[in-house]
């Protein structure tokens, strides 16, 4: 049987770190990248949607 750690993060806290990893990344391409081709805009595209899912969940549980 599988038991879990003490040390785990509860499912809110995951949610929040990759949230804020996300962002961070978008923010990071928004400054690095000057024009933007096809891939990067979906790129960003799917980074922003899988935040805004993020944010459901997230509201869900509170």
């Amino acid at each position: 049987m599988n038991t879990a750690t003490q040390n785990s993060p509860s499912r809110t806290e995951t949610l929040k770190a990759r949230k804020t990893h996300l962002s961070g990344l978008l923010k990071l391409m928004g400054s690095r990248w000057g024009k933007n081709t096809a891939i990067q805009s979906l790129t960003a595209n799917a980074i922003k949607a899988e935040l805004s899912l993020i944010d459901q969940q997230l509201k869900h549980r509170s």
